[in-house]
């Protein structure tokens, strides 16, 4: 078993929430808990328009937008050593880790992690990063699909690695290819997060820009016919600029697989109100209403190229 760097992390409970949401299989959380935390910032109003009419209030301040972060990835692997042994060798670190119960020979193997490549100068103001969250996943017809177009790095990570390299004079060394089929790309990319983009397939970006934007509350950061770029740029993440949020156009036919599980965000904002206003639109399609884990509020909502988003309270 890998033996990787590790730090406590204050919100750890992700990996026991969204973990718990696998095993219970999605589909079969239901219910709508009646203990849910407030808004935090009573100064934020949510429209009653958000979602029918796609408008923003007269603060033009969408609620989950000011006080939100991309916060993970959920990706369900063969195995969770060789993924975890993978990024580890690209300067990832685990937050957390749980092991699979102990085979015949005393050996284990992880059954789950959550990674993270982490940011440049972050000691000090400890920003969430992006994480890779790994679950082992003993499906014998497993296969990647095509939902996922790439995981950009940061070319800052590779400058440091190999500056890091030639202080001790070892030769920039090759990771190899990802042990589950995704295409890892060198980015270039601001200082910030340096799991600086993650990518995934599109047949309508106008719908995928409409949903990300007026639902979710993230920014366009660049849009052409061919691609589309959104963050949350707020105060949340202050070690730079955070994880890029990348829509790729295609023509094929876009195959899940059993690799890409679900996005997640964690916001201050109420999920009740969020909820609420998702009412108000009847093509918008939730396949999770809120419910509470672990002290956490946690609802899911299906964007419109058919892909699961957690959110989830802070």
């Amino acid at each position: 078993m890998v033996q990787p760097r590790t730090f406590t992390f204050n919100s750890g409970f992700l990996l026991s929430i969204f973990s718990g949401l696998y095993v219970l299989k999605w589909s079969r959380v239901s219910g709508f808990s009646s203990h849910f935390s407030t808004l935090r910032d009573s100064n934020i109003r949510i429209s009653t328009k958000l979602f029918a009419d796609r408008e923003i209030d007269d603060e033009n301040e969408h609620p989950l937008g000011s006080q939100s972060f991309l916060s993970h990835v959920m990706l369900k692997v063969p195995s969770v050593d060789r993924t975890v042994a993978y990024w580890i060798e690209k300067g990832g670190t685990v937050r957390v880790q749980t092991e699979k119960p102990g085979s015949s020979n005393g050996s284990t193997e992880l059954k789950s992690a959550m990674l993270e490549l982490g940011a440049l100068n972050n000691d000090k103001d400890k920003s969430p990063c992006f994480a890779l969250e790994l679950i082992a996943t003993n499906n014998e017809n497993w296969k990647l699909g095509n939902e996922i177009s790439y995981i950009g790095v940061s070319m800052l990570l590779q400058f440091q690695n190999n500056l890091l390299g030639a202080i001790k004079g070892d030769k920039p060394e090759s990771q190899g290819d990802e042990p589950n089929g995704i295409p890892v790309e060198s980015s270039a990319s601001a200082p910030g997060d340096l799991l600086s983009r993650f990518a995934l397939q599109s047949q309508n970006l106008e719908e995928c820009e409409d949903f990300y934007t007026k639902v979710l509350g993230m920014e366009v950061k660049g849009k052409d016919d061919k691609m589309m770029c959104l963050r949350y740029d707020n105060d949340v993440f202050k070690a730079g600029v955070p994880t890029t949020l990348i829509f790729d156009v295609t023509e094929e036919t876009i195959e899940s697989g059993n690799c890409f599980d679900h996005l997640a965000i964690v916001t201050k904002a109420s999920i009740p109100d969020l909820y609420a206003q998702s009412q108000n639109d009847s093509k918008l399609k939730i396949f999770m209403k809120p419910t509470t884990m672990f002290g956490k509020d946690v609802m899911g909502l299906i964007d419109p190229n058919g892909y699961k988003v957690v959110v989830a309270s802070m």
